[in-house]
């Protein structure tokens, strides 16, 4: 892919998630009231039980944290309430004032502002941790966006990032799903790609996935590399089905695979 076809699609990426910040899907009050941030929190650590453990919010205290693609600030204001310095780019200047919005709303520090990925506007060395979810599989060049996660790292500071894991169950169900229904759907390139893409919606211009080896050479210049597999509890499942899924077999083929390493 060239820069020309690259920024095109970047920029219905923004397009995309600028008229569709993620977690908003998850509630039909105002965005930007205390009462939709609420709820937004709730629902997320209800569906996402391991979060706190698995990320560790309360591990930074007196660093300084970068998340690429805050979204809504969910997830940086954990962190920002577990002693963390916190910073949060995102692509889509929606996105960015509602999280300005929410740390005003309770009185909580943080510096955000609209920034590309695979370009971050920060000094090499800027960062005791970087913290990216469901994101980098969302931007075109994920490489680049990842070599650029190396650069403003401190030495030995901490990357924990999200990628959607090909060798999952959820793929695999999705994407025989989706063969079976044939959607009339733009696709991008093979079908697990296409479904990936259009998990997130039907118009979502990108999306993709990998496995661990892809992942495990993409993160290279890190030390330290691990890789932890999890599952939300959704909703479309009966509570057994999900029972079964948490204790058996999201912790080697769940959808979320969670990369951990340092500098």
């Amino acid at each position: 892919m060239n820069t020309t076809v690259d920024e095109a699609l970047k920029q219905e990426v923004r397009e995309y998630w600028n008229t569709h910040p993620c977690g908003t899907q998850f509630t039909h009050l105002v965005p930007g009231s205390k009462e939709f941030y609420e709820e937004v929190e709730r629902f997320r650590y209800e569906s996402q039980p391991f979060m706190r453990a698995m990320m560790g919010f309360d591990n930074f205290r007196g660093g300084k944290l970068l998340e690429i693609g805050c979204g809504l600030g969910t997830d940086l204001l954990q962190f920002a309430r577990g002693g963390a310095e916190v910073t949060g780019v995102d692509l889509t200047p929606v996105s960015i004032e509602l999280v300005k919005k929410r740390f005003a709303l309770y009185g909580v520090p943080v510096e955000a502002q609209v920034a590309d990925a695979e370009n971050l506007p920060f000094s090499d060395n800027s960062f005791d941790a970087v913290y990216s979810f469901g994101v980098l599989h969302h931007t075109p060049d994920t490489q680049k966006a990842i070599d650029e996660i190396h650069r403003v790292l401190k030495p030995g500071g901490r990357a924990i990032i999200m990628l959607y894991h090909t060798h999952s169950i959820h793929v695999w169900l999705g994407v025989l799903t989706h063969a079976i229904t044939r959607r009339k759907i733009e696709t991008r390139g093979t079908t697990v790609e296409d479904w990936v893409r259009v998990y997130d919606g039907e118009e979502n211009p990108l999306g993709k996935s990998y496995n661990a080896s892809e992942v495990r050479r993409m993160f290279r210049a890190f030390r330290d590399l691990t890789l932890e597999f999890c599952d939300p509890i959704r909703r479309k499942y009966p509570a057994f089905l999900n029972a079964v899924n948490q204790v058996l077999l999201a912790h080697r083929f769940g959808f979320w695979m969670v990369i951990k390493g340092s500098k």
